[in-house]
């Protein structure tokens, strides 16, 4: 039977049409460095440096045909830079017996990711035909085995799209009995369907269609509505030296982010504070992302599908922090058998295990880690004891072609416990300090394909968090607090793609939280009360419950104009706690302009607004009316693509702080009489500066990059003078870079920041009525030292058998530097010390996979 097939634009079609037009739909193809003339990436060059540098305004960036060289369509074709993939091997698929026919012009076009070693990683169904159908041939696609795509020669990752013409059925021809399977290449050359039955999906023309699509390679390109958003890939997470393999941990290196003390798991971004900045996973806030002790993070890396950072500018389908945003996609390992790994080092042991089921549609992963710090810390310092445990359980099931399901369950505990003298007066024999988090998450989700392109993302989520915290001496009561915190949420995310040029993003973002505070302090009764209760030192219990509600609708509206995407977004907060009930609206505007291909203009502004903790809005110990934090975040900058791979992103920013809270101790008038006030929000903050990335992405032999941030933080009240933040750092500079060839891969990262500001001690008064000593210092009259500190990291694959895994050596802090953290003082401040920080951290460890 001859099928009738619509035109399908060739390799060179898209090339032609690139370079006229950015409009092309959904697909792009960008020419690679090979192909780009000389005159070209000078004048691309020259116009990045102009730009970066300041200039009041901007040349054309249309393109035009240099006189000396012919007219493309003149020119002899050039061999392709980029080469698509081919296919190799698709499985058999067929009609269930007795299913409604089919028109004779039916097909489904699909779209499909392909890796690099030439697997399908993701498929998605472009033009649906119907249920039943659409959902056997993604299942098919996703089978396949494709020779990968090359960029000069290197296997690269690559979408594609075609088509699967579906002829009305036919009989199976007499050399291929029922049910017998052909190979791929056998297939393409038949004219029977692959596999005998006479209802078989006809693929016989498959590769032509593969060959005749464009190609484009996989980019980490920023998604609408995002300022700037910095992905990584797998490799690049797990191989950074210093971080022991953890994605999370990889974070700390780029531009914007400032270190924080003993590397604990706390951002500091863009001069905000560390409580400025968001974690999520799976779109659902988490309160850390570390373990205590420089230890790992608390998601196993292996179920880490995507890390996004957003120093500023995020998209607003996020809020309620007015700095950043990390945002950590969770998947299941896509495996077609079962899988376990097992990784130990002298610091921890941690197990994966993956489980696929019916025919690989769904798969249960389970993993679990534990540190064994409480076995080795005693043995070299006493009264020192640290130890966490995290777990993970997560079930994936693709019901059809156009839903999925998933339920996470994950959860963390970390305990610091520390009993003895440390010296310098700061502890004693006896005195025991115990610190401890915990928390638990569910998170269920089903993602929803619609036709014409739309998503639907629809979740949940139940959790709990637990911080405890205890300080006992001998001779005094112990002083005990526990903050138990109970979460309820929920999200709507959709994505609607009108045409190519208008798509529409909008959703609803739900939380609720129930706050129970249980402890036992030297608090006088009646506090907040006016006149002040006479103050007794005895421990005395305190209960309170606060309850939280937030609500809140946004939508991105993107305007694609040619080279331009203009994207508009707006989210609506209802916040609801204390005295406090209203909408706070955040504008959003952002606007992304792709000059040449290889030069990539961006600017951005908009509101960010944050509610105020637990301990500031009860009416106890803080103020029930006490609004939000907000700040004001402006950025813009530029990405420029050079050749061998690398990119240089440079980023200009200021943010404008206000609504600050800080502490203050005031009587205020309130119907009840008059009450003490302890947090007020009128504080001001400003942070600006210059970042810097110079990267060279994955690829055979070297890659890595450099990171490199100016900046300046201040904070100030009542209109007084700017004085420096208390983590602010001018300049951090970060360096990170690994080379592979034959199974092995050698890396170094190195770090230089300079000190942050601290207070200085001015004189001491001794009290004899109590016995003590007070101290009086004048605010940021210090820095403390520059930061250095140098990693290594050694791996060595290995494959024997059905084993295949890696040993490897990681050094934190390679030449043991004595970093300064803080300043310690003695009990009559006649001496201080320095606080040294982190000292050398070597882990050999290994890690191994069977499947």
């Amino acid at each position: 039977m001859e099928k009738s097939c619509e035109p399908v634009p060739t390799q060179s079609d898209f090339a032609a049409r690139a370079k006229r037009s950015c409009a092309w739909p959904r697909v792009r193809l960008f020419d690679t460095p090979s192909r780009v003339s000389r005159l070209r990436w000078l004048l691309a060059l020259a116009l990045g440096l102009w730009l970066s540098a300041g200039a009041a305004h901007a040349q054309d960036g249309s393109e035009e045909t240099p006189p000396e060289e012919a007219p493309p369509e003149e020119a002899p074709p050039a061999q392709p830079a980029l080469t698509p993939p081919s296919l190799i091997e698709a499985p058999p698929v067929s009609l269930p017996e007795g299913a409604e026919p089919l028109p004779d012009d039916a097909s489904v076009e699909l779209q499909i990711t392909i890796a690099a070693d030439g697997t399908v990683s993701e498929v998605q169904v472009l033009t649906p035909l119907r249920e039943d159908v659409d959902a056997l041939v993604m299942e098919a696609a996703q089978q396949m085995r494709f020779e990968p795509a090359t960029r000069d020669g290197a296997p690269i990752p690559a979408r594609v799209r075609f088509r699967y013409r579906i002829p009305p059925p036919a009989p199976p021809p007499e050399e291929a009995p029922p049910g017998e399977r052909r190979s791929a290449a056998e297939a393409m050359q038949a004219e029977a369907p692959l596999g005998g039955d006479p209802t078989g999906l006809d693929v016989s023309e498959m590769e032509a269609d593969v060959q005749e699509l464009g190609v484009t390679a996989v980019t980490d390109r920023v998604e609408p509505g995002a300022a700037e958003r910095i992905t990584l890939s797998a490799e690049e997470l797990t191989t950074v030296p210093g971080t022991f393999g953890e994605p999370l941990r990889v974070v700390a290196t780029l531009p914007g982010v400032a270190r924080s003390p003993f590397g604990l798991g706390f951002f500091l971004v863009r001069g905000a504070a560390f409580n400025n900045t968001g974690f999520f996973v799976d779109g659902f806030p988490v309160p850390l992302l570390y373990h205590l002790g420089a230890g790992p993070a608390v998601i196993s890396s292996r179920l880490v599908s995507e890390l996004n950072f957003y120093p500023g500018g995020y998209p607003a389908m996020f809020g309620r922090f007015s700095a950043g945003v990390i945002s950590v996609e969770t998947e299941a390992p896509d495996v077609r058998s079962p899988r376990g790994e097992l990784e130990i080092d002298i610091f921890r042991a941690s197990l994966l295990a993956v489980i696929p089921f019916d025919e690989q549609r769904g798969s249960i992963a389970v993993a679990f880690r534990r540190s064994y710090y409480d076995l080795l810390l005693p043995l070299v310092v006493d009264g020192l004891d640290i130890n966490y445990t995290d777990y993970q359980v997560r079930t994936d099931y693709r019901v059809d072609s156009r839903m999925s399901l998933s339920l996470f369950v994950f959860g963390s505990d970390d305990v610091l416990d520390q009993t003895g003298s440390f010296g310098g007066g700061m502890a004693s024999e006896g005195v025991q300090t115990r610190l401890g988090y915990d928390f638990q998450r569910i998170i269920g989700r089903i993602d929803l394909r619609l036709p014409h392109r739309a998503r639907v993302r629809l979740s949940g989520m139940l959790g709990r968090d637990g911080n405890t915290f205890t300080n006992s001496s001998p001779g005094s009561d112990p002083l005990v607090f526990a903050l138990q915190n109970s979460y309820a949420a929920f999200r709507l995310d959709a994505q609607i793609p009108w045409i190519d040029e208008l798509e529409t993003r909008f959703g609803l973002d739900i939380n609720a939280t129930l706050f129970d505070v249980n402890a036992t302090a030297f608090v006088p009764n009646g506090l907040g009360q006016y006149p002040a209760p006479l103050f007794t030192p005895q421990a005395a219990p305190i209960d309170l419950t606060v309850v939280r509600a937030l609500g809140a609708f946004y939508v991105d509206q993107i305007i694609r104009l040619g080279p331009v995407e203009i994207s508009a977004a707006g989210r609506f907060d209802y916040m609801r706690y204390g005295d406090v009930s209203e909408v706070f609206p955040d504008p959003r505007l952002v606007v992304r302009w792709q000059v040449v291909p290889e030069l990539l203009l961006k600017a951005a502004s908009g509101l960010f607004t944050q509610p105020p903790s637990v301990f500031q809005i009860t009416r106890q110990t803080g103020s029930a009316d006490l609004a939000p934090n907000r700040a004001w975040q402006s950025s813009a900058g530029l990405e420029l693509t050079l050749p061998e791979r690398i990119e240089v992103h440079t980023t200009g920013f200021y943010s404008q702080m206000f609504d600050i809270s800080r502490q203050v101790n005031r009587v205020i008038s309130t119907p009840e009489g008059p009450r003490r006030q302890f947090f007020v929000a009128d504080g001001e903050g400003r942070a600006y500066g210059l970042e810097l990335l110079i990267r060279r992405k994955v690829e055979r032999g070297l890659y890595g990059w450099l990171s490199y941030t100016l900046s300046r933080s201040e904070r100030r009240t009542d209109g007084g003078t700017w004085e420096p933040f208390v983590f602010d750092q001018t300049h951090i500079l970060n360096l990170a870079a690994s080379y592979a060839f034959d199974g092995w891969r050698f890396g170094a990262a190195f770090q230089l920041a300079t000190g942050r500001p601290t207070s200085t001690l001015v004189g001491t008064i001794q009290d004899l009525d109590e016995d003590g000593f007070d101290p009086s210092f004048r605010d940021m009259g210090e820095r403390l030292d520059t930061f250095t500190r140098l990693d290594i990291r050694i791996d060595r694959d290995f494959d024997i058998g059905p084993i295949r895994g890696s040993i490897y050596l990681d050094v934190q802090n390679v030449y043991n530097a004595t970093n300064n953290e803080g300043v310690l003082f003695s009990f009559d401040y006649a001496q201080k010390a320095n606080l040294p920080g982190l000292p050398i951290l070597p882990a050999i460890g290994i890690r191994g996979i069977l499947e």
